[in-house]
């Protein structure tokens, strides 16, 4: 074991492949090799997955962290983001008794094929006993849409609910517009067409036996990012299916935001349909619960392995 440098968190050529109590393994895509990350973002060690989870195990005996809850909530950030944009979220739902996972991937490297199998492969390293919870935000619903359409047992994953915040699902105008664009397709990466309407719109819905939610909490850019496509006059923009058809569950957040990840009400909302499946929190035993106060039915915590 050994104290190493601090490192900005592997936001844009590192894909974590494996988290304990934000203890993260990350794996480079340009050369595969691995490392191990505390909660502070110090690497702890270099080599292989194998090496690296060796000596979290250590470090796991050693520092006394925490043992793992059985049910885990696994969030997505967005195109172009990092991980660093969903830790207030995350940070909010760790009220719950849950394991909160901020996954993160460079999304302006690789296509949503390889996120998708990537996401795959995240769950299993996991190994999960309870349930597990997906929050996506923005363009990762296009992830877990794939994710679970290419694969053959989509059950394996014991996925209980999926919440999206301001999805993607019928994809982007402005992602159609810019994927025509040599520049932006180097900048932006193979994603870019991922997104664009044409493709977001030909990728399987989630199955009807995984509760499905959508909140929605409107950008202010998003209104001045449409006003601009508006002067696009001759770009034939998609008609797509409207964003409420992908899930019977809709929440929507009336106040335009420039952070809506930073919102309490979005928190409270979320903790809500993560607990009960509903975005209000249900009666119980005759008294009235406080706003943003969940009647969870997580189960109990269990040892690490």
């Amino acid at each position: 074991m050994k104290f190493d440098f601090f490192t900005f968190g592997g936001r844009f050529f590192w894909e974590d492949i494996y988290n304990y109590q934000d203890w993260v393994i990350q794996r480079n895509i340009m050369n595969q090799k691995c490392r191990l990350l505390d909660s502070h973002n110090i690497r702890r060690h270099s080599g292989t997955f194998e090496q690296c989870k060796e000596t979290l195990l250590k470090y796991i005996e050693a520092y006394e962290l925490d043992p793992l809850y059985d049910d885990t909530i696994v969030i997505l950030h967005g195109f172009g983001r990092s991980k660093k944009s969903i830790k207030p979220l995350a940070d909010a739902l760790k009220e719950l008794p849950a394991n909160v996972i901020a996954l993160g991937y460079p999304s302006l490297r690789r296509d949503i094929f390889y996120h998708a199998t990537m996401l795959s492969q995240f769950l299993q390293n996991l190994d999960i006993n309870g349930r597990l919870f997906i929050i996506n935000v923005g363009s990762s619903c296009l992830i877990t849409r794939k994710l679970l359409s290419k694969s053959r047992n989509y059950r394996q994953y014991n996925i209980a609910r999926i919440l999206d915040i301001n999805p993607l699902n019928s994809g982007s105008d402005l992602a159609e517009l810019l994927a025509g664009k040599k520049f932006f397709n180097f900048v932006l990466g193979p994603m870019l067409h991922d997104i664009s309407t044409p493709k977001a719109v030909s990728l399987a819905h989630i199955p009807h036996d995984i509760d499905h939610a959508i909140i929605f909490s409107p950008l202010t850019v998003h209104d001045i990012v449409r006003k601009a496509l508006a002067r696009f006059d001759s770009f034939p923009f998609s008609t797509p299916p409207s964003e409420e058809s992908y899930a019977d569950n809709v929440k929507t957040i009336s106040k335009n935001s420039f952070f809506p990840l930073s919102n309490p009400e979005l928190f409270k909302y979320c903790k809500n349909y993560i607990s009960n499946g509903k975005f209000y929190t249900p009666k119980t035993g005759g008294n009235k619960k406080k706003d943003g106060e969940t009647a969870s039915k997580f189960q109990n915590p269990k040892s690490p392995k």
